[in-house]
């Protein structure tokens, strides 16, 4: 079968509360294969309820009201909840925030990697073993072996967070979600993770959705972004073009409040209090509009 041209598909996506609040207006947005795409706004921007969303992983709060997701040219909100699960499963993968909570802690890292590729996957035991010991080598821990009898506990914030990617890219995924996979980690590792992230994407033409608030993570690791605020995407084009010439006031300021190692002595130039009001304001008069799909 021919390849979809396009890894995910996002189309005027709309989510909303039960009260009828809207988290995500409107949200459309391609991925094509081998591509980074990152995602990026403030603290409750929407952008982790967009990967959620391609997961199928949202809150039970929290619902779909219009919109298409496009997985490989698949139609996941025309699937039955078994045959999404099923597909995701076998396309997609997540690089949460803190491997702390997403890994079981009273259970070895070895079963947490194997166990998935052999039930949902139908891999052999053998075959499983093989891949996690090559992927934990390949994101550079030392003595695959033990690590993989070792339980979360035992191991250091870095190092737990590089069995989570090495658990993300075993199953060989075409699409894999990155939500903030470097926020809970210091500086230094930071850098080592998103250098990791970024060799294995290039090496497995793996197209990632990266979910961050950090105009600095953006400019090292996509290749396109989507800048989001309130749920509603404010721009989004190449990367280069957006860091050279912004053309939304939100992501000029976003641009000018991120620090810069170059110039030490610039003051701190937070995002405008104006500009968020206006922009609550615009955004107000939209959902006041907007009927759930009917306008």
């Amino acid at each position: 079968m021919k390849p979809h041209a396009h890894t995910l598909d996002v189309i005027k996506l709309n989510i909303a509360l039960p009260n009828g609040r809207r988290l995500l207006r409107d949200v459309s947005l391609t991925l094509e294969p081998g591509e980074v795409r990152a995602l990026v706004g403030e603290s409750g921007a929407g952008k982790s309820m967009i990967g959620k969303s391609v997961l199928g992983i949202l809150p039970p709060n929290v619902t779909i009201t219009e919109g298409e997701i496009l997985l490989e040219g698949q139609h996941l909100n025309m699937m039955t909840p078994a045959t999404r699960r099923k597909t995701v499963a076998q396309s997609a993968a997540l690089i949460p925030q803190d491997p702390l909570t997403a890994l079981n802690p009273v259970r070895k890292i070895g079963p947490q990697i194997v166990d998935p590729l052999v039930r949902i996957l139908g891999w052999s035991r053998s075959d499983a073993v093989a891949r996690a010991l090559d992927l934990l080598d390949r994101v550079h821990i030392r003595d695959p072996k033990r690590v993989m009898g070792s339980y979360p506990h035992e191991l250091s914030g870095g190092m737990r967070q590089r069995v989570l990617i090495a658990a993300a890219f075993a199953p060989s995924p075409r699409l894999i979600v990155a939500d903030e996979p470097t926020t809970a980690l210091d500086v230094t590792v930071q850098k080592q993770i998103l250098r990791l992230i970024r060799e294995l994407q290039q090496e497995t033409g793996t197209a990632v959705l990266f979910v961050t608030h950090d105009m600095g993570v953006v400019a090292k690791i996509s290749q396109k972004v989507t800048v989001l605020f309130a749920g509603k995407v404010m721009e989004d084009a190449p990367t280069r073009e957006v860091f050279t010439n912004p053309r939304h006031p939100y992501t000029r300021a976003l641009i000018a409040a991120t620090p810069s190692y170059a110039d030490l002595d610039r003051p701190f130039s937070p995002v405008p209090a104006a500009l968020i009001k206006d922009l609550h304001a615009r955004i107000a008069q939209d959902d006041m509009l907007y009927t759930g799909g009917r306008r």
